[in-house]
């Protein structure tokens, strides 16, 4: 493994280079707020200074590249981090850390708050990380952390945690996780794409921006406008309900004649890109996936409700974030501490996607089927060959930190999906005491994204965080009223 320090006799600044896949990140931001339980009546309290005193070891011995500042070359565009011999010499130490020993809230009320008093004040420009700990009134504890998404994609962050859970409880080094920063890995090769990459945007148009409260909004705007944020939970039960429904029904002909055209243009498409100068990859024709997965089912059910929520009436893209650490070969190391995050992308029509006269079924069966498979065949294209030319194509741009997720998803007709189930969400420990929530907290402002996880509590089943404007919230809200997958 590559090291992410250099020795501490080094008298002048270090850049610490980063990935083609953590520098298209540099919009996002992960926010995540872990709120504990009160420890048994025969175990020790939750103490900060210990909290801190943990997230220092834990910086310096296993996150060393938290250190320092996010730097872009003014020449090459190349996103690295800067480390200056003071900051190393602070090591974990210079990171914020904020405490508040006594928030007003019980652990029941902060759960259903989700308050952004929890989250440390917003980070300055370069700021990599910032974290706070709370103790609530009746003994609980909310661990609150904003990083900048170009260092930790959601398992990186969820392996972060269950790190400084291990700090903080005492487990011995040699018991520890062993932390991957081989960040090398996905930087790219030389070699120049074969394929196109419709995911990306290259400057977009209207850019987001960064406000001072931490809010994400477009830039022509000058007041956020006003979102909400609920989960919905379906129980195991009902998302096999949800996926038998999904997978059975088959293809009408009218559909199949309109998959075909696609196909065909594709075909004629990627032809008229071949020249004697660039190998461009044919693609073969996509056929219908063999099967859905349930994800696949959730996941086409919040396109068909949040779309008909919103009332756009215009088509929707959606992007499903993949995880490449098991999909890339070779496998990525355990524990790699990087961006890994591949867009899949899957388009609708208006037509759909809408509710068919005046029908009180709010998701028909060959709607859901549809979508399940749209989801499904966009994600099996995500191959090896496919991630690998996209990491060939982010790192041959000029400036990585200029290209965008080629989808509309912030107050426009897109969706974004990612999913931290089966990713540990749960599994971050401190002091022997496992977390009731853990996902994000209430954010300011947010839009047409959706987040899967475990349920809360450690319940059985999966739960939807959804972030929508507020009048189409409310409009889902209705919607899911009438959806029988949300009913015990």
């Amino acid at each position: 493994m590559i090291p992410v320090v250099t020795p501490a006799g080094t008298d002048d600044d270090v850049l610490i280079p980063l990935s083609a896949m953590d520098a298209v990140m540099n919009t996002y931001r992960i926010v995540l707020l872990y709120i504990y339980p009160p420890p048994a009546s025969n175990a020790a309290p939750y103490d900060l200074d210990k909290l801190r005193r943990s997230f220092v070891t834990l910086v310096d011995e296993d996150y060393p590249v938290l250190v320092g500042a996010l730097h872009v070359d003014q020449k090459t565009s190349a996103v690295r981090v800067k480390q200056t011999p003071l900051e190393r010499q602070r090591g974990g130490r210079g990171i914020r850390f904020e405490p508040n020993q006594g928030s007003a809230q019980t652990t029941e009320k902060a759960i259903v708050s989700l308050s952004w008093e929890f989250m440390p004040k917003p980070r300055a420009q370069g700021e990599i990380i910032a974290v706070k700990g709370s103790i609530l009134m009746d003994g609980g504890m909310a661990i609150g952390v904003d990083c900048s998404h170009v260092l930790f994609d959601g398992e990186a962050m969820l392996t972060f945690m269950r790190a400084w859970g291990q700090h903080y409880s005492g487990v011995s080094k040699q018991d520890r996780l062993v932390i991957n920063h081989d960040r090398h890995l996905l930087s790219g090769t030389g070699q120049a794409p074969r394929l196109l990459h419709p995911e990306f945007q290259i400057a977009p148009v209207e850019r987001l921006i960064r406000r001072k409260d931490g809010s994400l909004a477009p830039k022509a705007v000058a007041t956020s406008p006003q979102t909400a944020e609920h989960v919905f939970h379906l129980s195991p039960v009902n998302m096999a309900k949800l996926k038998k429904l999904a997978g059975r029904v088959p293809e009408s002909e009218k559909s199949r004649r309109s998959r075909r055209k696609r196909e065909r243009f594709l075909a004629k498409l990627l032809s008229i890109f071949r020249s004697n100068d660039k190998k461009v990859v044919q693609a073969q024709a996509a056929s219908r996936p063999p099967y859905v997965s349930t994800l696949d089912a959730v996941t086409a059910l919040f396109v068909i409700l949040i779309s008909q929520a919103r009332g756009h009436a215009k088509d929707v893209r959606v992007s499903t974030a993949v995880n490449g650490r098991n999909r890339l070969e070779p496998p990525l190391p355990a524990n790699y501490s990087g961006n890994a995050v591949f867009h899949a992308i899957s388009s609708y029509s208006n037509e759909e996607l809408r509710v068919k006269g005046d029908s009180c079924n709010v998701v028909a069966a060959s709607t859901l089927s549809r979508v399940a498979r749209g989801v499904r065949a966009s994600i099996l294209a995500r191959d090896n060959a496919f991630m690998r030319d996209t990491i060939a194509f982010v790192a041959n741009q000029r400036d990585p930190t200029s290209i965008n997720d080629n989808v509309n998803f912030f107050f426009g007709p897109d969706v974004a999906f990612t999913c931290w189930a089966n990713m540990g969400l749960y599994d971050a420990e401190f002091a022997g005491v496992t977390p009731w929530y853990a996902k994000i907290p209430r954010v300011p402002c947010m839009d047409g994204f959706a987040l899967v996880t475990e349920a809360v509590r450690g319940g059985d089943g999966l739960d939807v965080l959804v972030c929508l404007e507020a009048n189409a919230m409310e409009k889902l809200k209705e919607l899911s009223v009438h959806v029988e997958y949300f009913k015990p």
